[in-house]
């Protein structure tokens, strides 16, 4: 059980576990932080941190909650939800890095999926990434206000979500596509 700040934090929630396997060197990591990301490599075991290895690795401002990790091409992906998920604004964003413990790259336009007001689509944040086994194709699988009529709920809207799933896609250089959040839950 994570029970204390990590150190130099003093605020915040030791929420949103996620266990990421880092395909490269074989060790298992876990995120986790409300208003800070922090990271520590697992024991063997799975039941514990490592000593020594927790560390702060906030990527920026934007930085809420809901870290998720993934590997591609060479590059960590590490994707985080801005806002409150109470929020019609609850979003994700992502960075980048050459390793599972950062340092964090932000690139210029770092919005994965965000609100689609004329969709009526609200509050599409705090995701997860799947990959097909064996092929370059990926989905962000994430939640959002009940649609259609979440939005005219206020700020309870964020205690009534619905899980959603649509297609991922990066570019040539390897930064993600921003995704359009569809209603019929995959989108194109």
């Amino acid at each position: 059980m994570i029970d204390k700040y990590p150190a130099g934090v003093n605020r915040g929630q030791e929420i949103d576990p996620e266990v990421f396997h880092d395909p490269v060197s074989n060790k298992y990591f876990l995120y986790w932080g409300n208003g800070y990301m922090a990271v520590a490599e697992l024991t063997a075991d799975m039941r514990s941190l490592k000593e020594g290895s927790l560390q702060l690795i906030t990527p920026d401002k934007t930085f809420r909650e809901g870290t998720t990790v993934f590997y591609r091409k060479g590059k960590y992906y590490f994707l985080w939800s801005e806002n409150d998920t109470r929020s019609e604004d609850y979003r994700v964003r992502y960075g980048t890095a050459d390793s599972p413990i950062g340092p964090i790259s932000i690139p210029a336009e770092n919005m994965v999926i965000a609100k689609d007001p004329a969709a009526g689509i609200y509050g599409t944040g705090h995701n997860s990434i799947i990959q097909v086994p064996g092929k370059d194709e990926w989905y962000i699988v994430y939640h959002r206000f009940n649609y259609p009529n979440g939005i005219h709920w206020g700020r309870a809207a964020g205690y009534s979500r619905e899980v959603c799933i649509d297609r991922l896609y990066f570019n040539e250089d390897g930064s993600i596509k921003q995704v359009v959040p569809t209603h019929k839950g995959i989108g194109k």
